[in-house]
């Protein structure tokens, strides 16, 4: 990849870390009615719609919620239950009229609830951030259908956050490193995504800083953040789309947002708790 493509590391002077903490605490400190979130309710409440609440009230937002899915959920995805796609559309339709500040959606069961989002979504002017949820972290398909199958919703998106594997199918690209995760992330801008964060927690080695890469407004910008250690925690693709759609609704940037949200789950990961066999966030 040319190099021209990379925008130069904004963290590499002594002061960067004090400048982007004040971002994040700026963003922090602006109002924000409401956010809409939709997605899957998963019982455990370690993901999805449970995790997107918590962590909207943890920045300061009033959350407003549509179910496309229920699942059951033990060591793998059990069941899932999707809603029918007309009352999921008129129920996204009756939220938005509500005029929140930005919209996360997260799991979606097929394309067929995938359009019934898009089509409730009408006009809305706001930032929409999409976690395309493919499969459960323990195992388990939560999408039924070819990952292309997803592309009309993360067109209609301001923000996409895929992690590696999702990546991958998305793109039809190897994403291994940080370098193919760059690459994948300008697959998707050339089939029409808008803004790509490509999650890098499961690229690397332990001992190595997480590397996310966020391609937004024809950049290329790789935001390094340490690793928490402590084992896997569930529902941080969830807490991450969700703290992305709150700062956008505040009128951050992606790359502030990405800052801003990277530096709330990163604590949010160092306080991580027990809850019923799994790691939940603190």
């Amino acid at each position: 990849m040319d190099a021209s493509q990379i925008r130069p590391d904004a963290d590499s002077s002594p002061d960067a870390g004090h400048r982007r903490v004040d971002r994040a605490n700026e963003v922090l400190d602006s109002p924000l009615d409401s956010v809409l979130i939709v997605g899957g309710l998963d019982p455990g409440g370690g993901a999805g719609l449970v995790r997107d609440v918590l962590t909207a009230c943890a920045l300061g937002a009033r959350p407003l919620v549509v179910a496309t899915a229920w699942t059951e959920q033990g060591t793998g995805v059990h069941r899932v239950e999707p809603r029918d796609a007309a009352e999921l559309a008129d129920s996204v339709r009756q939220q938005v009229a509500k005029r929140p500040a930005a919209v996360k959606i997260g799991m979606v069961p097929d394309a067929k609830r995938a359009a019934a989002v898009i089509e409730g979504l009408g006009s809305f002017a706001g930032p929409v951030v999409v976690d395309p949820v493919l499969a459960s972290s323990r195992g388990g398909a939560l999408f039924r259908g070819a990952a292309a199958e997803l592309l009309p919703l993360l067109r209609r998106a301001t923000l996409v956050t895929p992690n590696a594997a999702e990546a991958e199918a998305l793109s039809g690209l190897p994403v291994t490193n940080a370098a193919e995760a760059a690459a994948a992330a300008w697959g998707l801008a050339a089939r029409g995504v808008a803004a790509v964060l490509v999650k890098g927690g499961h690229l690397g080695r332990a001992a190595e800083p997480v590397t996310d890469t966020l391609l937004a407004d024809d950049e290329l910008h790789r935001l390094a953040h340490a690793r928490v250690a402590g084992g896997d925690v569930r529902g941080t693709g969830c807490a991450l789309a969700t703290a992305l759609a709150v700062h956008l609704g505040r009128g951050a940037t992606p790359l502030a947002a990405a800052e801003a949200a990277t530096e709330w789950l990163t604590r949010a990961l160092a306080a991580a708790v027990d809850v019923g066999g799994e790691r939940h966030l603190g």
